[in-house]
């Protein structure tokens, strides 16, 4: 019997240049695969290959072959396509939301698949839409049909993306980084409905992700992938416990690890609040009833100088608009203090002068830089701001001291944002907030985007940052283990109330709230059992 995707001797090329060479894998129905690699390395361009959706008006396969069930794909017509996409191949893309179309409803954008490859009338594409939905465990499947995608959260658009993949009951579904972006009870339920959905309908799947937790849950085999070309394969228990080239065993050791800062313990507080609240009336019009959403409810928060807090809990929780609060970047009610000073109740003007001394650093560096300034031009625009006693030349040698204490090169300081990897964005966006010598910064999912090695890096640049500079970091994400190596002291928030708080080692050893205990137990599942996945199928 053939397998359901054989990758022979793979070549693509863009516009005459290789970016993919000598990729061969196949993948045995019932199977998964996963295809691993940091960004770059390859890994969607190989996917997208099997879907033949590259943009073939500049890119090429000069050599070899990729065959579905027996079916030479590469070089295949348009029409031969229609009949592997969807039918024989689904795919999951990474990012729902640029995915799925804004102007249409869940239940057109399914029931387009059902019309084009099932050739089902309405009513019974409407019936089978629902089936899918359930399928997929979307909560009130019934009532979601006339939804559009912004009115879902990202675990359900994600599961919209996993219904729509599985319409026409396609052999092989492609994921690819099907969780990256997600919460980690909501990665924990994606990934458990993917398995049981390839057990329960003999589905072969080919899982593309940077995450190695993920794989050594989910994969029998795995590939590895750096620079176009894969460098490893074997079962899962082979590659993780004993890998054989250079880049897995980078690979394995690039989680972020070590221990917070030791910090002094007379350290005084930067920043202190006392019952912040925020609301958001949620009411549109003039006569329209008054809803109020309680988005964050009596927080009491304390950063001291040196110190890291760690803000968690899923999307939604509060924790952004907590940060915000805290910057006074929203309106809320209740008192905070800056270095002792309250500044709940000051205006525009008397808080300028303080910004300079709280920062903060975005979750995609690549949205929050602008793109037609350089990296100077970007850095230097606080200090023209807080600094204006400086002269251009004195701002040119902050902005040079600044890029060496985050480890860029000085002499990229005429270079564009597009020009550098995501990891030297995050380094470029955490120099613009530092080089004001701010006593406090929030950093909002500033790994969640990086490949785990990258994640490694970023954590070690602000370790770093805080012993030498003595900085307070506000730091929220929803990756725990990130977490875990930077945070000293955490909250755990769930629909705007802190539910628990306090020294983050103790936290992690003994949580006491159930829900704590149910972010935890999925954030270090993945973890808890290397090579377990090799021997199921």
């Amino acid at each position: 019997m053939n397998p359901i995707l054989a990758v022979e001797d793979l070549a693509v090329a863009f516009r005459g240049d290789e970016v993919v060479s000598g990729v061969s894998f196949s993948i045995e129905r019932g199977e998964t695969v996963a295809l691993v690699g940091e960004s770059g390395s390859g890994k969607s361009v190989t996917a997208l290959s099997v879907m033949q959706l590259l943009p073939y008006q500049y890119a090429s396969h000069p050599r070899g072959s990729i065959r579905v069930d027996g079916q030479e794909v590469v070089g295949a017509t348009e029409r031969e396509m229609l009949a592997v996409r969807g039918e024989r191949v689904g795919m999951v893309f990474q990012e729902p939301m640029t995915s799925l179309n804004p102007l249409h409803t869940i239940e057109q954008q399914i029931g387009e698949i059902l019309y084009v490859h099932r050739a089902l009338g309405k009513r019974a594409a409407r019936a089978r839409t629902l089936e899918l939905l359930n399928l997929v465990a979307l909560p009130n499947a019934g009532e979601r049909l006339g939804a559009y995608p912004h009115e879902l959260s990202g675990g359900q658009r994600q599961r919209v993306m996993i219904a729509m993949a599985l319409a026409s009951e396609p052999d092989l579904l492609i994921a690819d980084e099907p969780t990256t972006a997600l919460d980690v009870t909501v990665q924990a339920q994606i990934l458990k409905l993917l398995e049981e959905l390839r057990q329960r309908l003999r589905m072969a799947l080919l899982l593309i992700t940077h995450d190695l937790g993920v794989v050594r849950k989910m994969a029998q085999r795995v590939c590895v992938m750096t620079a176009g070309r894969i460098v490893e394969q074997g079962t899962s228990e082979a590659v993780f416990n004993a890998p054989r080239h250079h880049y897995t065993r980078h690979l394995l050791a690039a989680e972020p690890s070590g221990e917070p800062v030791a910090i002094a313990r007379d350290a005084p507080a930067v920043l202190a609040s006392s019952a912040v609240s925020v609301q958001f009336n949620l009411a549109h019009g003039w006569f329209a009833r008054r809803r109020i959403l309680d988005a964050v409810q009596q927080a009491d928060v304390a950063i001291r100088r040196g110190q890291t807090l760690g803000v968690v809990g899923e999307s939604g929780s509060g924790k952004t608009t907590l940060a915000m609060a805290l910057l006074r970047l929203l309106a809320s009610k209740g008192d905070i203090h800056l270095d002792g000073v309250p500044i709940q109740g000051l205006g525009t003007k008397a808080l300028r002068p303080l910004r300079d001394r709280m920062q903060i650093v975005f979750q995609d560096p690549y949205g929050s830089l602008a793109p037609q300034l350089s990296v100077t031009q970007i850095i230097e625009a606080g200090l023209k701001i807080h600094r204006r006693d400086l002269s251009p030349a004195e701002r040119r040698r902050a902005v040079t001291r600044v890029l060496v204490d985050v480890g860029l090169d000085p002499d990229a300081q005429n270079r564009y944002p597009h020009e550098f990897s995501g990891g030297q964005r995050q380094r470029i966006a955490i120099a613009r907030a530092i080089v004001l010598n701010p006593a406090l910064v929030v950093l909002d999912e500033p790994t969640s985007a990086l490949d785990l090695s990258v994640q490694a890096q970023i954590v070690d640049l602000l370790r770093d940052l805080q012993r030498r500079h003595d900085l307070a970091y506000l730091f929220i994400s929803h990756d725990l283990k990130v977490v875990r190596a930077i945070a000293h002291e955490l909250i755990v928030m769930k629909d705007g109330v802190i539910v628990e708080q306090g020294e983050a080692a103790t936290l992690f050893e003994a949580p006491r709230t159930a829900y704590t205990k149910a972010l935890m137990a999925a954030a270090f599942e993945l973890e808890a059992v290397p090579g377990a996945a090799a021997g199921a199928a």
